[in-house]
């Protein structure tokens, strides 16, 4: 069935964000989301195209096979020179098995979660009730996140409708992009960008969102913006798609596969067996099938829909020689996004001098990823070594 295949340029785009996830966990490498969301199947490994390393391409192939539960399937010695040497032989792969997906969870630890398959389609049956009659599916989010890949190709796939990767276009291009009947996926943080670049919908199309905290300020611009309809989904990587709701005001409600089961969920899967599990974040229960959330139970914040721990990041900066103390957290910026602050006490008990301060930030830059990095540093009133 058409719905349940999947295009090359699907497959690239997703064997594109692996390696780009790939490059930046194992390898050190970030590659901006710019020039990535433009690798397609011609795109060359080596060379000028993606740039890897054999021994780079050799982990990201395997990470692609993994991500679809077909490492048993990795050929050996391919003979590959672009995406879609990749592409031809994951598809034949695909097409022979697919009982599971595997998804690395968006944090420093990486671990990775595998997910029946007929489950994983049950949640993007879910998301595509709520984008029906959608015309069209936009997404400025990677593909190879468990949410990302539900909403961005399955549910567009199972609702024959076409699905758009609009990364690769700029806010001028994408205000010029959408039409009557779209349905556009970002995370709260995008939505902010794209926002205060201009961008605007024609009526009747609608926003999604998921990965961070939706406010209701925000809610407000996107609906001034010209997005008449909206919906917030909420899952984690861990358990996939659970709820949603249309407004940030509003509770979220569970998708029909789960219920409540006391402080916890319970998950009847398309097998029909029923699996208890205790989500990531603290729910507040209003009644049997609607929540309200709470904080993380491991601690974690979400910077950019990516779950970071502030007390680690704190932890890693406080083994800079200079440092004697270190703490992070998160405050709100002028459009109500969140980002890490550092508030940092130094040894000498001075102020820091320039040099400092750039050693502290090349500490940061080689040993913390991007999104882990904060963006604002105070020092403290500082005391000398006792």
């Amino acid at each position: 069935m058409k719905g349940f295949t999947f295009s090359e340029d699907q497959l690239a785009a997703i064997a594109a964000a692996l390696t780009v996830d790939e490059l930046g966990a194992r390898f050190s490498r970030h590659v901006d989301t710019l020039t990535s969301s433009g690798w397609s199947a011609s795109t060359r490994l080596g060379g000028e195209g993606a740039g890897l390393s054999s021994k780079e391409a050799a982990a990201c192939l395997h990470r692609l096979f993994a991500f679809f539960g077909r490492l048993d399937a990795v050929p050996k010695d391919l003979k590959a020179e672009h995406f879609g040497d990749w592409v031809k032989v994951l598809a034949e792969a695909v097409e022979d098995r697919l009982t599971e997906f595997s998804f690395a969870a968006a944090s420093d630890e990486r671990r990775p979660f595998t997910h029946a398959a007929d489950a994983i389609y049950a949640d993007a049956a879910s998301a595509a009730n709520l984008l029906y009659g959608r015309r069209r599916v936009l997404s400025l989010v990677a593909p190879h996140s468990m949410i990302g890949f539900v909403l961005g190709v399955l549910a567009p796939n199972l609702l024959l409708a076409p699905a758009v990767d609009a990364r690769r276009m700029t806010p001028d291009e994408l205000n010029a992009s959408l039409v009557f009947g779209d349905a556009l996926i970002a995370t709260p943080s995008l939505w902010r960008y794209i926002l205060a670049q201009g961008v605007r919908a024609p009526d009747n199309a609608m926003a999604v969102a998921f990965g961070e905290p939706m406010t209701v300020e925000l809610a407000a611009m996107i609906r001034k913006a010209g997005f008449g309809a909206q919906r917030e989904i909420y899952g984690t990587t861990e358990h996939g798609l659970i709820g949603w709701r249309d407004s940030p005001s509003d509770p979220f409600a569970l998708f029909d596969q789960w219920a409540r089961k006391g402080d916890g969920l319970r998950r009847e899967t398309p097998s029909g067996e029923l699996v208890d599990v205790i989500a990531m974040d603290i729910f507040a229960w209003e009644g049997e099938r609607r929540f309200r959330l709470g904080g993380r139970r491991d601690g974690a914040v979400q910077i950019g829909a990516i779950n970071v721990f502030p007390d680690r990041i704190a932890q890693r900066i406080r083994e800079h020689p200079d440092v004697a103390e270190c703490d992070v957290s998160v405050s709100l910026d002028s459009t109500g996004g969140e980002r890490l602050v550092a508030v940092i006490t130094l040894r000498s008990g001075a102020a820091p001098s320039e040099s400092v301060a750039r050693s502290i930030d090349v500490w940061v830059r080689s040993r913390l990823r991007p999104y882990e990095r904060p963006r604002i540093y105070n020092y403290a009133a500082t005391r000398g070594e006792k």
